[in-house]
Protein backbone atom coordinates (compact mmCIF):
# COMPACT_ATOMS: atom_id res chain seq x y z
CA UNK A 1 0.00 0.00 0.00
CA UNK A 2 2.99 2.65 0.89
CA UNK A 3 4.99 1.58 -2.28
CA UNK A 4 1.56 2.50 -4.32
CA UNK A 5 0.47 5.79 -2.26
CA UNK A 6 4.14 6.53 -2.53
CA UNK A 7 4.50 6.12 -6.64
CA UNK A 8 0.81 7.50 -6.97
CA UNK A 9 2.22 10.57 -5.59
CA UNK A 10 5.70 11.11 -6.43
CA UNK A 11 6.91 8.49 -9.05
CA UNK A 12 7.12 9.53 -12.67
CA UNK A 13 3.48 7.64 -13.71
CA UNK A 14 1.90 10.08 -10.26
CA UNK A 15 0.01 13.08 -10.17
CA UNK A 16 0.86 15.27 -13.10
CA UNK A 17 -0.73 17.69 -15.55
CA UNK A 18 -1.39 15.79 -18.52
CA UNK A 19 -0.20 18.86 -21.10
CA UNK A 20 -2.45 17.56 -24.05
CA UNK A 21 -5.60 18.75 -22.16
CA UNK A 22 -6.18 21.88 -20.29
CA UNK A 23 -7.95 20.10 -16.97
CA UNK A 24 -5.60 18.30 -15.02
CA UNK A 25 -5.56 15.06 -15.47
CA UNK A 26 -4.39 12.34 -12.66
CA UNK A 27 -3.17 9.12 -13.47
CA UNK A 28 -2.93 6.49 -11.76
CA UNK A 29 0.25 4.37 -10.49
CA UNK A 30 -0.41 0.76 -11.14
CA UNK A 31 2.06 -1.77 -8.62
CA UNK A 32 2.47 -4.00 -11.30
CA UNK A 33 3.99 -1.36 -13.83
CA UNK A 34 6.88 -2.57 -15.72
CA UNK A 35 8.00 1.27 -15.45
CA UNK A 36 8.02 0.94 -11.64
CA UNK A 37 10.55 -1.80 -11.97
CA UNK A 38 12.59 -0.05 -14.48
CA UNK A 39 12.73 3.00 -12.89
CA UNK A 40 13.92 1.60 -9.61
CA UNK A 41 16.98 -0.07 -11.94
CA UNK A 42 17.39 3.17 -13.26
CA UNK A 43 18.35 4.77 -9.27
CA UNK A 44 16.03 6.10 -7.44
CA UNK A 45 14.45 9.39 -6.27
CA UNK A 46 16.46 13.18 -6.15
CA UNK A 47 15.79 14.69 -2.59
CA UNK A 48 15.33 18.22 -2.98
CA UNK A 49 15.67 20.17 0.37
CA UNK A 50 14.07 23.94 0.30
CA UNK A 51 15.14 26.06 3.28
CA UNK A 52 12.48 28.61 3.91
CA UNK A 53 11.08 31.51 6.13
CA UNK A 54 7.65 33.09 6.23
CA UNK A 55 10.09 36.45 6.96
CA UNK A 56 11.76 36.22 3.51
CA UNK A 57 10.30 38.34 0.67
CA UNK A 58 11.27 35.85 -2.16
CA UNK A 59 10.56 32.52 0.01
CA UNK A 60 6.66 32.27 -1.43
CA UNK A 61 7.89 32.11 -5.62
CA UNK A 62 10.17 29.41 -4.04
CA UNK A 63 7.48 27.76 -2.76
CA UNK A 64 5.37 27.83 -5.80
CA UNK A 65 8.12 26.69 -7.62
CA UNK A 66 8.59 23.43 -5.17
CA UNK A 67 4.84 23.06 -5.21
CA UNK A 68 4.73 22.64 -8.76
CA UNK A 69 7.77 20.35 -8.81
CA UNK A 70 5.90 18.13 -6.48
CA UNK A 71 3.24 17.95 -8.24
CA UNK A 72 5.10 16.55 -10.92
CA UNK A 73 5.01 19.14 -13.21
CA UNK A 74 8.60 17.96 -14.67
CA UNK A 75 9.90 17.75 -17.64
CA UNK A 76 9.65 14.13 -18.90
CA UNK A 77 12.88 12.74 -18.71
CA UNK A 78 13.65 14.07 -14.91
CA UNK A 79 14.14 11.64 -12.12
CA UNK A 80 11.16 11.50 -9.60
CA UNK A 81 11.73 13.77 -6.58
CA UNK A 82 11.18 14.03 -2.56
CA UNK A 83 10.86 17.27 -1.06
CA UNK A 84 11.38 18.70 2.20
CA UNK A 85 10.72 22.18 3.03
CA UNK A 86 12.37 23.68 6.16
CA UNK A 87 11.58 26.97 7.42
CA UNK A 88 14.45 28.24 9.26
CA UNK A 89 14.21 30.72 12.36
CA UNK A 90 17.27 32.92 11.45
CA UNK A 91 14.57 36.08 9.99
CA UNK A 92 12.40 36.03 13.30
CA UNK A 93 14.77 39.41 14.66
CA UNK A 94 12.62 41.33 12.15
CA UNK A 95 9.87 41.04 13.19
CA UNK A 96 7.26 38.08 11.66
CA UNK A 97 8.43 35.14 13.90
CA UNK A 98 7.71 32.36 11.37
CA UNK A 99 5.40 29.41 13.37
CA UNK A 100 7.23 26.82 11.54
CA UNK A 101 10.80 27.72 12.51
CA UNK A 102 12.93 25.95 14.14
CA UNK A 103 16.60 26.30 14.77
CA UNK A 104 17.11 22.52 14.43
CA UNK A 105 16.51 23.67 10.22
CA UNK A 106 18.78 26.46 10.98
CA UNK A 107 21.44 24.13 11.60
CA UNK A 108 20.99 21.74 9.51
CA UNK A 109 20.80 24.36 6.62
CA UNK A 110 24.46 26.10 8.38
CA UNK A 111 25.80 22.43 7.75
CA UNK A 112 24.89 22.48 4.34
CA UNK A 113 26.42 25.54 3.67
CA UNK A 114 29.39 24.47 5.57
CA UNK A 115 29.88 21.02 3.53
CA UNK A 116 29.48 23.27 0.28
CA UNK A 117 31.97 25.24 0.92
CA UNK A 118 29.12 28.40 0.79
CA UNK A 119 30.59 32.03 1.96
CA UNK A 120 26.20 32.34 3.51
CA UNK A 121 23.50 31.31 4.55
CA UNK A 122 20.18 32.58 2.90
CA UNK A 123 16.78 31.96 2.00
CA UNK A 124 15.44 30.46 -0.06
CA UNK A 125 18.12 27.98 -0.56
CA UNK A 126 17.53 24.37 -2.42
CA UNK A 127 19.85 21.84 -2.04
CA UNK A 128 19.84 19.14 -4.38
CA UNK A 129 21.02 15.19 -3.15
CA UNK A 130 22.89 17.07 -0.41
CA UNK A 131 25.82 17.74 -2.86
CA UNK A 132 24.66 20.78 -4.83
CA UNK A 133 22.55 24.20 -4.16
CA UNK A 134 20.94 27.22 -5.85
CA UNK A 135 18.62 30.10 -5.05
CA UNK A 136 14.95 28.52 -4.73
CA UNK A 137 13.72 30.77 -7.31
CA UNK A 138 15.88 29.74 -10.08
CA UNK A 139 14.32 26.87 -11.85
CA UNK A 140 16.18 26.67 -14.64
CA UNK A 141 19.08 26.18 -12.37
CA UNK A 142 17.33 23.94 -10.09
CA UNK A 143 15.99 21.14 -12.88
CA UNK A 144 19.77 21.40 -14.34
CA UNK A 145 20.81 20.30 -10.75
CA UNK A 146 17.78 17.54 -10.26
CA UNK A 147 18.92 16.28 -13.74
CA UNK A 148 22.40 15.53 -13.18
CA UNK A 149 22.14 14.34 -9.40
CA UNK A 150 23.97 11.02 -8.54
CA UNK A 151 20.54 8.95 -7.81
CA UNK A 152 20.84 6.40 -5.41
CA UNK A 153 18.39 3.02 -5.51
CA UNK A 154 16.03 2.88 -3.07
CA UNK A 155 15.17 -0.55 -1.23
CA UNK A 156 12.91 -2.79 -3.17
CA UNK A 157 9.23 -2.90 -1.97
CA UNK A 158 6.88 -6.04 -2.59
Amino acid sequence: MAAKLFSACFGRKGCRKDSSDNAAKVHTANAQDPASGEEQRKGGSVLVELFTSQGCATSPEAELLISRLGRGELPDDAPPVIILAYHVEYWDYLGWKDPFGSMLWTARQKAYVEALQQDTIYTPQVVVQGRAECFGTNEEALLAEISKAQQFSGPTMQ
